[in-house]
């Protein structure tokens, strides 16, 4: 039995996140802020912020506040 999530590339994972489950994956080019809870899968491209709350970003467009690299 799995018991790690699986992380795509290009995937952005801030402090203080908890991403549980064996079946969980990551798409890549998502970004998971900073003291998220995430127990399910998310799809590529996606952006999930504490409290959760998923969007659903068009390739590389987003200009949110986490669109940078530390």
């Amino acid at each position: 039995m799995k018991r790690h999530p699986t992380v795509e590339d290009n995937v952005v994972i801030y402090a203080n996140a908890t991403i549980l489950g064996g079946t969980t994956i990551i798409g890549h080019d998502s970004t998971i802020g900073g003291g998220a809870w995430l127990t399910r899968s998310v799809i590529p491209y996606s952006l999930v912020t504490n409290p959760v709350d998923v969007r659903i970003r068009a390739g590389k467009e987003f200009n949110g506040p986490f669109d940078f690299v530390i």
